[in-house]
């Protein structure tokens, strides 16, 4: 007896909903948000009892629409008697209708690139990846995680403009799903890509505006605290000799603006403008000899190579930056292949943090750091090979 598609996604996504729900039921809101950042978004929602709001009265790290859901699950919380565990319970759920929005994209796309049999294969196997299991509970990347997918699918079937919103609305999460937009520059003539762009700009207008207005100074250090980063847990780090994570400050520190833009680790040794020059060069040549045609599979797999040569670039690393990345792998390479790296690179991860890192093991990123930048390395070689 054979099921229908949609009753064989239907499985899968109970299935994916339903453990989670069971970890939420049975394990106490400590131990599932231990080695996340959940305590963290907790202590600065809390300023809102004193009518405090990011962007307003305190600089946040993060792009707005996070900053205001937090606050705004939180004030929810107090509905139900208040307290952490009514937080973590209520992003928790937050998060899972958003990884249930992912799991869904992901089988979307990889029906139309790989057919109905290789998605179903592909969507139990992304519904039991442990990474995006557990940063469920330690940070808000399965909203990132969405608008990224969201994006590209909308791409897919020719919805530019409903992807354009899409892709503001997400840069307004974190920037990330910018990195879909060279996409569009090649697979469209330069009327559409242009209008895209414009979109992006008015939907980033409508968020960021208001908040200059009504903050100032205040959402000025906001937006500018990103560029004022030190490195943390990348080749980039090391040569700095900063050997921590990225986490800022406590959240008191988010009043002082001047902390905003102030480093908290060393300065870089190898000058920003000359990374900037040497990673862009790359791309331009990448960007003008790919080979896309508005095939699916190319333009995924250009998305992978922006995002891996993104990660090299960069002067951070976080880990729950793998959500972003395995969907593409698993839809881009050959299963066994995805599967390695996906396993290493969560090894990995997972090796630095929470295993070294909260036990003060430091040193063990030399061993790590070159190890993960070794598979980025290997991982955009392998993906130039597929868009040239």
């Amino acid at each position: 007896m054979s099921y229908s598609w949609r009753t064989r996604v239907f499985l899968i996504v109970l299935l994916f909903i339903a453990l989670r729900f069971m970890l939420m039921a049975t394990l106490p809101a400590e131990n599932l948000t231990l080695y996340g950042d959940y305590l963290y978004y907790y202590r600065l929602a809390a300023y809102s009892d004193q009518g405090y709001l990011p962007f307003i009265h305190y600089w946040s790290e993060y792009p707005p629409i996070f900053p205001f859901l937090s606050v705004l699950v939180y004030q929810l919380g107090h509905l139900f008697g208040g307290g952490y565990h009514v937080y973590v319970y209520l992003m928790g759920f937050v998060m899972l209708v958003f990884n249930t929005g992912n799991l869904i994209l992901f089988l979307r796309l990889a029906r139309r690139l790989r057919g109905d049999t290789k998605a179903e294969q592909l969507g139990w196997v992304y519904s039991v990846l442990f990474v995006p299991l557990i940063y469920t509970w330690w940070n808000f990347d399965a909203i990132t995680v969405f608008t990224f997918l969201l994006t590209l699918d909308l791409l897919m079937l020719g919805c530019e403009r409903c992807s354009a919103v899409v892709m503001g609305v997400g840069g307004m999460v974190k920037l990330l799903p910018f990195l879909i937009f060279p996409v569009v520059m090649r697979t469209r003539p330069w009327r559409r890509w242009l209008i895209y762009g414009i979109v992006v700009a008015l939907v980033l207008g409508l968020i960021v505006i208001p908040l200059l207005l009504l903050g100032g100074p205040v959402a000025i250090a906001s937006f500018r605290s990103p560029g004022s980063w030190s490195s943390w847990q990348t080749v980039w780090a090391l040569l700095d000799g900063n050997m921590r994570t990225g986490l800022l400050g406590p959240p008191s520190d988010h009043f002082d603006l001047a902390k905003a833009t102030t480093p908290v680790g060393n300065p870089p040794v190898a000058p920003e403008w000359i990374k900037l020059l040497f990673f862009g060069a790359i791309y331009a040549v990448i960007l003008l000899r790919a080979r896309l045609r508005e095939n699916p599979r190319r333009m995924i797999s250009f998305v992978g190579l922006t995002f891996v040569l993104f990660l090299l670039w960069s002067k951070g690393w976080s880990p729950q930056w793998q959500t972003f990345l395995f969907p593409l792998l698993l839809l881009i390479l050959p299963l066994r292949r995805s599967l390695l790296i996906i396993l290493v690179l969560s090894f990995i991860s997972l090796a630095e943090w929470p295993v070294m890192l909260s036990r003060g093991l430091n040193q063990w990123l030399y061993l790590t750091v070159p190890l993960r930048t070794g598979v980025f390395v290997l991982l955009a070689v392998d993906l130039w090979q597929r868009v040239k």
